[in-house]
């Protein structure tokens, strides 16, 4: 229990409060912050929808549309080369996840707020409170196959090739596969 309030201490003394999203573009995280920023904060741009074919994460197709954006990042360590050491990320995402082939579909809060460390060979390791979405495809990850909400405390590693490690202090990990299947 000590542990899990040190760390949700750390990082909500890190954060404003808000939310990140796993489906946010790592490649884009990695720019430097824009000169039109409120205070180094600036809106993370994440694509209004997202397809994924039959059998990549779940059996069937997915489609999402994000329903709310307010996710902004800010950098708040550097590189000597000015690339980002150190970046926080919080604010409202919600998504309409659906099942492409039936239409069943959820509302999916992933309103989560990260700490999030990269290295200089492309890894990353998120340090987050709340909720995100998570895609795992095969093979790619420490979990099955799927897309997944994972609430509550835990980190995200992802290594210089990609692959994603999750690994919860407290919370849960669903996979929504199940819910539109």
């Amino acid at each position: 229990m000590r542990r899990f309030l040190v760390v949700a201490l750390s990082v909500s003394a890190l954060l404003a409060g808000g939310t990140v999203s796993a489906a946010a573009s790592s490649a884009d995280a990695r720019s430097a912050p824009s000169a039109a920023s409120h205070d180094g904060w600036v809106p993370d741009p994440i694509p209004p929808s997202y397809d994924a074919p039959a059998g990549l994460l779940c059996d069937f197709p997915v489609h999402w549309d994000v329903t709310v954006n307010q996710v902004r990042t800010k950098v708040v360590e550097t590189y000597p080369d000015g690339k980002p050491e150190r970046q926080l990320a919080t604010g409202a995402l919600f998504l309409n996840v659906s099942n492409a082939a039936t239409g069943a579909s959820t509302l999916v809060d992933a309103s989560g707020s990260a700490v999030i460390d990269y290295g200089t060979d492309g890894s990353m390791v998120w340090h987050v409170v709340g909720p995100v979405i998570a895609l795992a495809p095969a093979g790619r990850s420490n979990l099955p196959r799927g897309l997944y909400t994972i609430d509550g405390v835990y980190r995200i590693e992802y290594s210089a090739t990609g692959f994603k490690t999750v690994t919860l202090v407290h919370g849960t990990v669903h996979n929504l596969c199940g819910d539109l299947g």
